[in-house]
Parts: C-alpha cells; structure tokens; sequence
C-alpha cells in the first residue's frame, strides 16, 4: 500500500489523465465535422459552378438558335449577347471561388481554435495537477 499523498497523486493524475483524453476526444470530433461541412460545402460549390455553365450554355444555344431562326447569324447582336452571357458567367465563376475561398479559410481557422481550445483545457488540467501536488504537504514521519 502507497502513503496517503502518493495515493491522492495517483488518483488525480488518473482522473487529470482521463479528463485530458476525452477534451483531445471532443475536440477531434469538433475538427471532423467542420470537416465534413467543409467537403459539404466543397461539393455544394461544384454544383453551383457547374449549373452556372449549364445555364450560360443553354442561353447561348438559345440565342444563336432565334439568331439561326430570324436570319441574325453572324450579326453584331448574336455575337455581344453570347459575349456578355460568356462575361456575366466568368463574372459569377470569379465570385463563388472567392466565397469557397473565404469558407475555406473559415473553416481553417474555426478547426485552430479548436485546437488550441483544447490544448488550453488540457494544459489547465496539467496545471491544477501540478497545483494539486504543490499543495499537498508531505507527512514528516511515515504512517505507520
């Protein structure tokens, strides 16, 4: 059998331990599902991209269509409107990559202050064991 303050050293650096474990344990939860939401996000953003080419396309086909149909092929007006449907689809493109962008790096930062979070409550735990231990005041003779 081990002296009383050794035992009580045991027992918080056990339950200090433990404590400290399950904080790395949440705080790895946390971390993947702002993962997750972020490869949501990723595929969520392809989606639109690519519903913004198909719609520009089909506005294309659509006007040289009623171009081919009204005799226009080749006039001024089928060649500025496909050219601003292109423009307006570059223009749409430019703006979703910098919101992916910015999501991403939302993402990146909410996943280090998790991290660092956690690293906080796990220090503080070290740090009351350590507090702990300091307070404990050693018997001067042996318990017998």
């Amino acid at each position: 059998m081990c002296d009383p303050v050794t035992a009580t050293l045991l027992f918080v650096g056990a339950a200090s331990g433990a404590s400290a474990l399950e904080q790395r344990k949440a705080g790895k939860a946390s971390e993947q599902q702002y993962r997750a939401e972020q490869r949501k996000a990723e595929i969520q953003n392809v989606r639109s991209v690519r519903q913004q080419i198909r719609e520009a396309r089909m506005a294309q086909a659509s006007m040289t269509n009623i171009a081919a149909q009204t005799g226009g092929m080749g006039g001024s007006g089928l060649a500025g409107g496909t050219s601003s449907v292109g423009a307006q689809l570059a223009g749409n493109l430019s703006y979703m990559s910098d919101i992916a962008e910015q999501n991403t790096a939302i993402t990146n930062a909410a996943i280090a202050g998790v991290r660092a979070s956690t690293n906080a409550t796990i220090f503080g735990t070290i740090g009351s064991v350590a507090s702990t231990y300091g307070s404990i005041k050693t018997p001067t003779k042996p318990i017998e």
